[in-house]
């Protein structure tokens, strides 16, 4: 995020930025932050805005949500201030969040994607796991656990109004408003046990020497935590299906 004094017709200044942001980028992948394989960093030109053409994004991705916009709104929504003036970051993220707040038509839309992600839970609420492939007999707990549950705290802050960031902070900021008190801590200790045992997973693949993944095989787990599994899962599921109600779809 650069000042309104940055000048995109002066070389200095488009050479320094640009070699600044491709030195960060370098230097977090060899750290261990992978490279996006979508080029959403500093070192595409197109995410250098200045504050006065973030504000402008951010109204366009808000008021006319396109499945570019959707995808694009969700990562820059969860922006932290790292290093650098501060103020141009909370000031832009300030302002998209209080032009989100009453956008309805935006808020169904997201409420759309939370939804889509069904948790793996059988006609039955029985834990169904992939039945091929190299993740045989696991389940995703990324893609059908948490990640559902951040794109609803996502939704549930900007429908608040509130500037937080993180899942459980944005839960507790929306907790009495955009969502029930008791919805928010369901979803809270959900999200907490979910990151429990992939944390234990990933641990495991880490000391064998392996890439850490978010697919677990349910019979590795013990029946306690398999039924505390099935319990998040259906948490989460009992919420994407208020939200149809909450944020009607119909008005998209």
């Amino acid at each position: 995020i650069l000042g309104d004094d940055y000048d995109p017709s002066n070389p200095q200044h488009v050479d320094y930025f640009s070699e600044l942001s491709q030195r960060v980028c370098t230097g977090l992948d060899v750290a261990g932050q992978v490279l996006c394989p979508g080029d959403m960093m500093a070192s595409n030109p197109e995410w250098r805005k200045t504050t006065s053409e973030w504000d402008r994004t951010f109204h366009q991705w808000i008021t006319a949500p396109e499945p570019d916009a959707l995808l694009n709104a969700q990562v820059f929504f969860d922006m932290r201030a790292i290093h650098g003036d501060r103020e141009l970051a909370e000031r832009v993220h300030s302002y998209a969040v209080s032009t989100a707040k009453n956008a309805r038509r935006f808020h169904a839309h997201l409420a759309a994607l939370a939804a889509r992600r069904e948790p793996p839970l059988g006609f039955f609420r029985g834990l169904v796991v992939e039945r091929g492939g190299d993740y045989a007999n696991t389940l995703d707990v990324k893609k059908g656990g948490i990640a559902g549950i951040v794109q609803m705290a996502r939704l549930f802050a900007l429908a608040s109004g509130s500037e937080e960031v993180g899942t459980r902070q944005r839960l507790a900021a929306a907790a009495g408003d955009s969502v029930s008190e008791r919805g928010a801590s369901d979803l809270t200790d959900a999200f907490d046990f979910l990151n429990s045992i992939v944390l234990r997973h990933q641990a495991t693949h880490i000391r064998a020497g392996q890439d850490p993944d978010y697919h677990i095989d349910p019979q590795s787990l013990g029946r306690l935590d398999r039924d505390h599994l099935r319990d998040a899962f259906r948490i989460i599921k009992s919420m994407q299906d208020a939200l149809a109600t909450k944020f009607p779809v119909r008005n998209i």
